[in-house]
């Protein structure tokens, strides 16, 4: 018994192997990354023996990892002819590395409970996260997809009905919140416009819930701040707010002349963002006068 273990070691470690060979070909992984994709191939393959009662298998399985290292070893510095253990590639302390992590896995986790495989209610959490991770990167591809398409389905001949729809509903909803007035006051609306048509509420309050797992710094509130914090849209709109006044200060035009393109490369926006919230603002000043 002890020899089929020890036999179907070798054989995993050269699909896990192969398995990583294939990944590292098609995408470029972190080192983190790369230890994560090696244990999660652990983690399947012990739920699938603890499936069947293969016990025997789970309890050293961390040294597929170790036979993995060997093979890669005779690979790279047979077959490639490369030096696999020169420092400038950091390559050694990576899979000393991996090696740990599978040895903490196997010994404080797959060891420690009968079936490594979730149970019902488990799978049924499992499954709606899943579902949620799949509708948000679904409608962020579309989003995605839309924003690349902005400057056509942005057009203000053909948007005008729903940028006025836009600015009386953010007027009423945030309109108490902003404290500039004249020219820059319609700036912000028209960069809260443009921001909210490419991220919408939906979308936003997604970021919001995938922020609590992952906590990478993501673009914040109704403005879309860049920002390592959680900003609600109140908070996002006084950012932009008190960052443009700063802006205007520096000039030396009156307060209630703004220079609409300068303020927006100053907050740093794309020049095709620019162009396009300066028409919904131009937009917004000439609607104002009728």
């Amino acid at each position: 018994m002890e020899f089929l273990v020890f036999i179907s070691y070798v054989f995993f470690a050269f699909l896990l192997f192969m398995f990583l060979n294939f990944i590292v070909k098609r995408i470029s992984l972190t080192k983190i990354q790369y230890v994560l994709f090696t244990n999660i191939f652990l983690v399947f393959l012990a739920s699938v023996a603890s499936y069947f009662h293969l016990n025997a298998f789970c309890d050293d399985i961390f040294i597929i990892v170790i036979f993995e290292f060997l093979i890669r070893m005779l690979y790279t510095t047979y077959l490639l002819e490369k030096d696999f253990f020169s420092k400038e590639e950091g390559i050694l302390p990576l899979y000393l590395g991996n090696v740990v992590v599978a040895y903490l896995l196997n010994q404080f986790i797959i060891r420690q409970v009968d079936m490594v495989f979730l149970n019902p209610e488990q799978l049924k959490f499992l499954l709606w996260v899943f579902i949620i991770l799949f509708i948000y990167h679904f409608f962020h591809r579309q989003d995605m997809v839309s924003i690349q398409n902005s400057t056509k389905k942005f057009s203000i001949a053909e948007r005008g009905q729903y940028i006025i729809l836009q600015y009386a509903k953010m007027k009423q909803k945030y309109g108490k919140d902003i404290s500039v007035q004249g020219d820059m006051r319609f700036l912000i609306y028209a960069i809260m416009i443009f921001e909210n048509y490419k991220r919408p509420s939906f979308f936003r309050q997604l970021d919001y819930f995938r922020y609590q797992f992952d906590h990478v710094p993501k673009k914040q509130g109704i403005m879309q701040v860049d920002s390592k914090k959680i900003l609600s849209d109140i908070e996002s709109i006084e950012f932009v707010e008190k960052k443009l006044e700063k802006l205007q200060e520096r000039k030396k035009t009156k307060k209630n002349m703004i220079n609409s393109l300068e303020l927006l490369k100053g907050i740093g926006k794309t020049q095709e963002e620019t162009i396009l919230i300066e028409k919904i603002y131009q937009y917004l000043k000439e609607f104002s006068n009728l």
